[in-house]
């Protein structure tokens, strides 16, 4: 399971984990989250070990437990392991990333019961330009929910 010297010292990989870490950051993760996710994306062969991820990133060993212990208990890396080598190797979950990801786009309808909530209570109110462009935000995000929505169910279609 050795990485090859040519990827571990590519510094294009390197660049390309610093980047999409600073992507990944900017959705919600740590930085160490995000480029020890961004590397297992990037990574030859597709699972790692943690000294591996470790030497990888020119980290410490709590950032890297710290980052594979979130990742893992957010469902977005799991790890595997060899008959005959005691070491565990850790990989991107596809499967609950997935959900994970559908589920927050999915988020968007949350968005939008809130403003329906919010134009219910201000039904009385004076102040109906402000009331209309609440309105205008409802009816864009009830378009997003809807589409997505769709999107998602003809996605789901298409896999079975």
């Amino acid at each position: 399971m050795e990485e090859s010297t040519e990827q571990k010292n590519d510094p294009r990989i390197q660049q390309k984990v610093e980047e999409m870490g600073i992507i990944f950051e900017k959705s919600g993760l740590t930085p160490m989250h995000g480029r020890v996710f961004a590397y297992l994306l990037l990574a030859e062969p597709p699972q790692k070990d943690f000294y591996e991820i470790q030497e990888f990133l020119k980290a410490s060993k709590s950032a890297i437990s710290n980052a594979l212990k979130y990742l893992r208990d957010n469902g977005m890396v799991d790890y595997i392991t060899f008959s005959g080598d005691r070491r565990r190797y850790f990989r991107i979950n596809h499967d609950t990333w997935l959900e994970s990801y559908q589920a927050s786009i999915r988020q968007i309808g949350t968005f939008r019961n809130l403003l329906q909530t919010v134009l219910e209570e201000r039904k009385d109110s004076r102040h109906l330009d402000f009331n209309d462009k609440l309105k205008a935000m409802l009816d864009f995000q009830t378009h997003l929910t809807e589409g997505i929505d769709r999107l998602i169910e003809e996605w789901e279609a298409k896999q079975d």
